[in-house]
């Protein structure tokens, strides 16, 4: 990356906005602050490039156009309007500064490579003009000049560090790879913009952060990505906005960190919805789904069964809805609750080394709200700590059916009230209203009311309903707890029981 320098093609505002804000260069310091996009509106410094279907038409000597290949060659302010029916636009200036480009209405297609790619530049802008609607679509097979060449790989492509802002929308079409790439960073602040792709839909390689905006990706591969493997690089950062992802394998992946502190992100379908080395949630609002494990912690080379020391899970706020067809929450390290509400609705069946809560090394609920149900509800090897938040976690001597309500009830006071959207045996509920060592009664049937998240609410009437067996809070024999054994054995882990230690029948 380039030393940041303000070149005099870029208007005074610029200059001023980026020497306050911060350069492009500054993603790159080992903290990866937080950037915003700069913003200028100097009329008269804006360079106009008219798409004519088969070519465009620029009145610059800094854009080269030869037949549906045009390339902008200087830093600068470039509105883009029209339609270009097979070509490319392309960036390529050695110069420093910043290129900014202000899609009007543009329609860009390619039948053998990206339509907008950025070769060279210290950093590039894609402004989405306020209400206008923007479309971005690639070839199916690209055609490269050499068989040694593999990118550009994207509909929006770049090199270098990568800036959406605007509120216009943008329409992206990845038909061979990926639906926008960059190889540096990409901050999105806003704009709405819809991805659909054979490969991954939004990729940074060095990290990807989410300031606003309101996304949608459909992804044959991964949704939103970040794959360096260099820490602090490797980051997912969602601090505001709206993401809407269905994708065939990760839906959000950070290589070393996923952070989310705010907004409202929604995964409708995906094989492991979110997973880093790190997962981090301290607010917004997340609903996801996925046909394996939903929120993936994983450190690479430790074993199956090892605690890995660098992965971890962490809720400190916001809701976290979960719905899993195998671990809910699965982590190679520690688990965390400390604030937020957290429902997780895990595996139908399975062998006790698939839970809700699934974590080689300690879950920790140190506050928070947090229920979590399925087949199994904690998949550890060792009992959550008893001298931290309270929790309570009853086993069922059978199966209960979808639809089925359950409470938690001390002294007749309803604690927490649950109607299952599937099939489940065992539950765990954590919140400041339980004290571990005190019992309490589980009761089956009345009614659930007030606001239910993910099927469980703290508001229900046991009126009608029956008592079902007794548990005392702090107590759980489900699971893995005390496997594997500490000297080897045998490689299968334990049946399951009947009810759960510290759970009584009545």
């Amino acid at each position: 990356m380039k030393q940041t320098t303000l070149s005099g093609a870029i208007p005074v505002a610029l200059a001023a906005i980026l020497l306050t804000t911060g350069s492009p260069a500054d993603a790159h310091s080992t903290e990866l602050p937080h950037r915003r996009a700069p913003v200028a509106q100097n009329v008269a410094a804006i360079v106009p490039i008219t798409l004519t279907g088969a070519s465009a038409t620029s009145s610059s000597s800094d854009v080269t156009i030869v037949g549906g290949a045009i390339t902008i060659t200087a830093p600068g302010e470039y509105e883009i309007t029209g339609t270009l029916n097979d070509g490319y636009l392309k960036v390529d200036t050695p110069d420093p500064g910043v290129v900014r480009l202000i899609l009007d209405n543009a329609s860009l297609t390619n039948s053998t490579n990206s339509p907008l790619q950025v070769a060279d530049a210290e950093a590039v802008v894609v402004e989405l003009a306020d209400g206008t609607s923007n479309r971005l679509s690639d070839a199916t097979r690209y055609v490269y000049p050499d068989p040694d060449t593999d990118e550009p790989n994207a509909a929006l492509f770049s090199k270098v560090d990568l800036t959406i802002t605007g509120n216009g929308s943008l329409a992206v079409r990845g038909n061979a790879n990926d639906g926008i790439a960059s190889k540096d960073d990409l901050v999105i602040e806003s704009g709405t913009i819809v991805v659909d792709a054979v490969d991954d839909g939004i990729r940074g390689k060095d990290a990807l952060r989410v300031n606003g905006g309101n996304i949608t990706v459909t992804a044959g591969g991964d949704g939103l990505k970040s794959d360096d493997t260099e820490a602090p690089k490797g980051a997912v950062s969602i601090t505001n906005g709206t993401v809407r992802v269905s994708a065939g394998d990760d839906a959000i992946h950070g290589e070393n960190t996923l952070d989310i502190s705010a907004g409202t992100v929604t995964v409708t379908n995906s094989r492991e919805a979110l997973e880093a080395l790190r997962v981090t949630i301290s607010g917004g609002t997340v609903d996801v789904t996925a046909s394996d494990d939903a929120i993936n912690a994983v450190q690479e080379g430790i074993d199956e069964f090892a605690v890995a020391p660098n992965a971890s899970i962490v809720v400190s706020g916001g809701t976290v809805l979960v719905n899993s067809s195998i671990d809910g929450f699965d982590s190679n390290g520690s688990v965390t609750f400390s604030g937020g509400i957290s429902v997780v609705n895990g595996p139908i069946s399975g062998s006790p080394g698939e839970g809700a809560l699934d974590s080689n090394g300690p879950v920790y609920f140190n506050g928070g709200t947090v229920f979590a149900a399925g087949s199994t509800s904690m998949a550890v090897m060792s009992v959550p700590p008893t001298n931290r938040q309270g929790w309570a976690a009853p086993r069922f001597s059978a199966n209960q059916t979808a639809n089925s309500i359950v409470h938690l009830v001390s002294n007749g006071q309803v604690l927490v009230s649950y109607r299952a959207p599937k099939t489940f045996r065992e539950m765990v509920f954590s919140s400041n209203r339980v004290t571990n060592g005190q019992t309490y009664e589980v009761y089956r049937g009345g009614s659930i009311s007030g606001t239910i998240l993910g099927g469980m609410s703290t508001s229900g009437s046991i009126s009608g309903a029956t008592r079902v067996m007794t548990v005392q809070a702090g107590t759980y024999s489900g699971g893995l707890v005390g496997w594997p054994p500490p000297t080897g054995g045998p490689t299968t882990p334990p049946p399951t029981g009947a009810p759960a230690r510290g759970c009584t029948a009545t």
